[in-house]
């Protein structure tokens, strides 16, 4: 997909679409939107641009590292779940990580990754139903919303700082050519 094409899927910013070229290249365009501090519309780019799997161990890494002390502290089913399918993508650990969300009575970040991870791909209906694929990009709208919802839930007042902290942790899993 050209960067145009990743600006308007993602749903940037006016600010951001703006900034787009013809000829822009996608690191490029990333740089121009941190330069901006248009934050928000990078990691929304960035997720859109990764692989729903690089994207779902991005959401993770943020919310391991840039949660509160006291979230790390308790356990988060959703979050482990998560991680569970990183290790061993597939359908049993895809449905765990629904189930671990449905399940848990606190909402926040890992619950979005979780079901970043139900709706990256397989089918949504249980065994035995016909086959329902997730509808487009619903992943990623769900892998952003908890890199988002992480930045701003601890320290808010640093939250520039901590949306620079997410970009360089997804820019660290962004491969040439991905």
């Amino acid at each position: 997909m050209t960067v145009k094409e990743l600006s308007v899927t993602a749903s940037l910013s006016g600010a951001a679409c703006a900034l787009v070229k013809e000829d822009s290249v996608a690191s490029v365009y990333l740089e121009s939107l941190e330069q901006q501090q248009l934050y928000q519309d990078a990691i929304k780019f960035l997720t859109y641009k990764l692989p729903t799997d690089a994207g779902i161990k991005w959401a993770i890494a943020c919310i391991k590292e840039l949660s509160s002390p006291e979230s790390k502290q308790q356990k988060d089913e959703p979050l482990d779940a998560s991680d569970q399918w990183v290790k061993m993508p597939g359908d049993p650990t895809r449905w765990a990580a629904k189930k671990a969300s449905d399940k848990t009575e606190k909402n926040g970040p890992s619950n979005l990754v979780a079901m970043a991870v139900f709706f990256s791909g397989g089918s949504m209906a249980p065994p035995g139903a016909p086959e329902t694929p997730p509808p487009q990009y619903a992943a990623q709208k769900f892998i952003a919303g908890s890199i988002l919802v992480t930045v701003v839930s601890h320290q808010p007042k640093d939250a520039n700082q901590r949306y620079q902290q997410a970009l360089k942790l997804g820019k660290a899993l962004d491969t040439p050519g991905a």
